[in-house]
């Protein structure tokens, strides 16, 4: 039976890759996204964040079986904005779509990056859905000369707490919609053209990593995982934060998270 998903992020890398397998396998996507989508919203913003509701809800009749919330990285001044809050509004405002289908799923994507170096305070700014408070917070730690990558983690970090804080609540469990985070490594993307084109750095990942072949990952591996986790053979798996990494998490972490 074919089923319908909205997938953010589509123009490009893991969105694009997630759309395609879909559709090859029959079923019908809404692809979502800046340009070259179906429906053409920038999710930093609070007007595209209700362009993205208005025209999901206008193709898909009423009716949506999956979320793929893929759509991330984005400038500096918007990390927190894209990556966070546009990620929460994507699934929180498309969720009610779900309640037609038998078998209703959603996925987030988080990163590796959610592994640190992160400020709490920007995480707790987004746990507590303070956009303004989060977005000036992180302003100023970019004129202080901070790393944009310490925005991206920090967003990330927040996403995947906010899955495993709401997936058990009556909204999403008890509704019998399973929500999940896939946390990838390093993909073969424009994203992360900053590591694969550096040889030093592209070595030092390699070495980190300690599934051989895995590094980089292949955008069309992590479709085929994204693509599960929407798929009614989900049918137990709720509030986890899957690291598709190659080991990344299993070094970083070791046995702590056991």
């Amino acid at each position: 039976m074919e089923r319908t998903y909205a997938v953010t992020g589509s123009a490009s890398g893991i969105g694009a890759a997630t759309t395609a397998y879909l559709r090859a396998r029959g079923d019908r996507v809404i692809s979502c996204d800046l340009r070259d989508a179906d429906v053409r919203a920038d999710l930093a913003s609070r007007e595209g964040r209700a362009a993205l509701l208005d025209g999901v809800t206008r193709l898909c009749g009423g009716r949506l079986d999956g979320i793929v919330a893929n759509a991330g990285g984005g400038p500096p001044e918007t990390m927190l904005s894209l990556n966070f809050f546009g990620a929460v509004a994507t699934v929180e405002r498309l969720r009610p779509l779900l309640g037609a289908s038998a078998a209703p799923r959603a996925v987030l994507i988080s990163s590796v990056a959610s592994l640190g170096p992160i400020d709490p305070g920007l995480v707790d700014a987004c746990l507590r859905g303070d956009e303004a408070e989060a977005v000036a917070a992180s302003r100023a730690w970019l004129t202080a000369g901070g790393s944009p990558g310490h925005l991206y983690g920090s967003a990330k970090q927040a996403l995947n707490r906010w899955c495993r804080r709401v997936s058990i609540q009556p909204d999403w469990a008890g509704a019998g919609i399973p929500l999940n985070v896939i946390a990838p490594g390093i993909v073969d993307t424009p994203a992360a053209a900053w590591i694969l084109s550096n040889p030093a750095i592209r070595e030092e990942m390699k070495r980190r990593v300690p599934l051989s072949a895995a590094y980089p990952a292949r955008a069309e591996q992590m479709a085929a995982l994204l693509a599960w986790c929407v798929s009614p053979e989900n049918a137990l798996m709720t509030g986890q934060v899957l690291f598709a990494d190659g080991g990344l998490e299993c070094a970083a972490r070791g046995g702590a998270q056991g």
